[in-house]
């Protein structure tokens, strides 16, 4: 058995079309990135770049957004189930799992970034940076790799610390992916079996109201509700669906960069919320979920192959994207910079470095990203609605060393 949660095709749909906008993005950063911060990097693209930094064309790219996606999507996903059956080993189980299910790809990750490092593959990000953005402005690959500061990065700092993590600066989002599945796992068996619980999701909503957490409330909040006979925010109105969809879409294309003077979104910077561009994506998100969740045309859309696909192996491309752009895609850059425009070497060198991204993310998520669903399954299972069983839960020596030889062999045979 695979499966931690139920899988959702469309879901993983829309969590795989997420994943390759924060890849789009990341493109961006290296080789156009004015296309994301606007007037305060160089322009390679002239009247494009103020396109993409300052209208809904921006939704291409819009990585924030699509991490305020991804925590959604966790807050519906972790909790579903539970909400589904009232049953807390549902909750036991998978939050018992959680840190073993995204350590153990993080890891692998970190691992192979330092052997990047070491080798001085990211020297060419750095040198990509001097053509695109004049400088290093995000300050990216400057340590010096130090192996067992690589393994602290990959245990600790990633999950529970957060901040910069050299070896990967995506993984940002782990302590908030982390933090944010606990504080859902922990308001389900709470509260949601009180017919209160209305009053707590609504308490926490205002409480983290500036931060991501907000989303993993927003998400939990659609498990309950879509998984409840209560009839209350689900229609198939198509014309109330649009109108939400749109909105959404704007409140996701709301620039990272200082707005402009007469700017589209000038009326959202109102200083209601301390960090707009964050509620303003998590809003975003909710009311893109939302519809897709009544809105069987969407559902079909994102259930369809490539999507699914896209979103079986979201997880891995998410961890391995970002050190292929800053190697590969860079040097490859730097060799076609010289003898073709610079539009040219931008597209040729992204639409390469697909060739690599897509495949490697498969076999990441074949490899690695099974392997430690399958450990974090091993690890610890507790059955729903058994009867009798250890209050501790299975945590045993034949399950370890189950998982043991089944990491062995995924990665080695």
């Amino acid at each position: 058995m695979i499966n931690v949660t139920e899988k959702i095709s469309y879901l993983d749909g829309l969590r795989g079309i997420a994943a390759v906008n924060v890849m789009i993005m990341h493109f961006f950063v290296a080789l156009a990135p004015a296309m994301i911060y606007g007037s305060e990097l160089p322009s390679h693209f002239g009247n494009l770049d103020h396109l993409f930094s300052t209208t809904p064309l921006g939704l291409i790219g819009a990585g924030n957004f699509s991490v305020c996606i991804f925590f959604v999507l966790s807050g519906y996903v972790l909790t579903q189930k539970f909400f589904k059956t009232r049953d807390n080993n549902v909750i036991i189980n998978s939050a018992m799992r959680r840190y073993i299910r995204l350590f153990v790809p993080v890891f692998a990750a970190v691992m192979l970034s330092y052997l990047l490092a070491s080798t001085g593959s990211y020297r060419y990000y750095i040198e990509t940076m001097a053509v695109s953005a004049g400088s290093n402005y995000r300050g990216y690959w400057t340590f010096t790799p130090d192996i067992l500061d690589a393994i602290k990065q990959a245990v600790w700092n990633s999950f529970f610390l957060g901040g910069t993590i050299h070896y990967n600066p995506v993984l940002w989002t782990m302590t908030i992916e982390f933090y944010g599945s606990m504080l859902v796992f922990t308001m389900a068996l709470l509260f949601g079996s009180l017919r209160s619980r209305w009053t707590f999701y609504l308490a926490s909503a205002v409480l983290f109201v500036n931060s991501y957490y907000l989303a993993f409330v927003i998400g939990m909040v659609f498990a309950d509700v879509f998984n409840s006979k209560i009839p209350i925010f689900k229609t198939g109105n198509k014309i109330i669906l649009s109108i939400v969809l749109i909105s959404g879409l704007f409140l996701g294309s709301y620039p990272i960069s200082p707005l402009t003077d007469g700017s589209l979104y000038g009326f959202l910077d109102n200083g209601f919320f301390e960090t707009p561009k964050v509620t303003y994506h998590i809003i975003g998100a909710g009311m893109v979920l939302y519809v897709l969740l009544n809105s069987r045309d969407l559902q079909s859309i994102f259930s369809s192959r490539v999507p699914v696909f896209l979103g079986k192996i979201s997880y891995s491309m998410y961890l391995v994207h970002f050190l292929v752009i800053s190697s590969f895609t860079c040097a490859l850059f730097l060799i076609l910079y010289p003898v073709v425009s610079y539009g040219s070497a931008v597209l040729i060198s992204c639409a390469i470095s697909l060739l690599l991204i897509i495949p490697l993310s498969y076999l990441f998520y074949k490899h690695i990203d099974i392997a430690g669903i399958e450990l974090s399954q091993l690890f610890y299972n507790r059955p729903a609605h058994s009867g009798t069983h250890d209050s501790t839960g299975y945590i045993k020596k034949g399950y370890l060393s189950s998982a043991i030889f089944t990491i062995y062999n995924k990665l080695f045979k």
